[in-house]
């Protein structure tokens, strides 16, 4: 767990005495967007380098937790913000949902299984999903099959990933029958999977994507002018073109409590 963001050190080692670089910590589901929301930022800042660590946000979230060199943290679900608030990793007025999303039942294009729905899932020899003890997706996944009564029925047949992304690869390449992801992911890779149907209403937790930057952050200034970027119109434009649903996007404006976390942190020499 610890060589994510032991990495992401190493960068930032070879980075002192040079521009400012951003480690932002951000759920797997987010890789494509953000990579592209990255490039036009650093178009315009080229004197700041952004490094981004992808994973489940329950990792990350240890990770963080662990002392991990983070300056923004983009979660998949509310639970792993929720924590790091509780142990005061963030920074005070600094947080805001920013995305929600949907839980979808995929099959591969060959769908040997003749899988329609979740009333076809007793057909499944291996359904995947992420794994619901770190992985977002997977929690909801959980939910959906509790509600939907299969859980129990389809329990020893189950395969867990370690991110949702790791999820979508086993369907779209035939090693299981369906499985259960974010429907952003499955859009990635519309030539490879198809959606069958989405969660119901109600079957699960609201997903939301909540977003802050770490009280510890050594840039903060400058993960907060991210922030605002892709909280901004154009990050807006870019997740929505992934099909992400936009939920926040407000402005995160300097508060009494940041001013006093970024004045300790000068004279600390954080």
């Amino acid at each position: 767990m610890k060589s994510s963001w032991l990495f992401a050190l190493f960068f930032l080692s070879m980075a002192q005495g040079e521009a400012a670089e951003l480690v932002i910590s951000a759920a797997s589901s987010l890789t494509d967007s953000l990579n592209v929301l990255k490039g036009i930022y650093q178009s315009r800042h080229p004197d700041e380098t952004i490094f981004f660590n992808f994973g489940a946000s329950g990792s990350l979230e240890k990770q963080i937790e662990e002392g991990a060199p983070v300056d923004l943290f983009v979660s998949a679900s509310v639970t792993e913000m929720e924590a790091l608030q509780r142990r005061q990793l963030i920074l005070e007025g600094s947080r805001n949902d920013l995305l929600s999303n949907e839980i979808v039942l995929i099959v591969p294009r060959s769908n040997h299984a003749s899988i329609q729905g979740f009333s076809d899932l007793w057909k499944a020899h291996r359904l995947v999903m992420g794994d619901p003890g770190f992985v977002p997706a997977g929690q909801y996944a959980k939910e959906v099959l509790k509600f939907q009564g299969l859980f129990g029925l389809l329990e020893d047949r189950l395969v867990y990933g370690d991110n949702v992304r790791q999820v979508l690869e086993y369907v779209a390449r035939g090693e299981v029958d369906a499985g259960l992801v974010f429907s952003t992911d499955a859009l990635i890779m519309k030539d490879r999977v198809r959606i069958v149907t989405a969660a119901p209403k109600g079957s699960h937790e609201p997903i939301l994507y909540p977003v802050a930057i770490l009280r510890l952050s050594t840039h903060p200034q400058e993960a907060r002018e991210f922030l605002n970027f892709i909280s901004g119109p154009e990050g807006r434009e870019v997740f929505s073109r992934f099909g992400f649903r936009i939920v926040g996007g407000h402005r995160v404006n300097p508060t009494e409590g940041d001013k006093h976390e970024n004045q300790r942190a000068e004279q600390t020499g954080r």
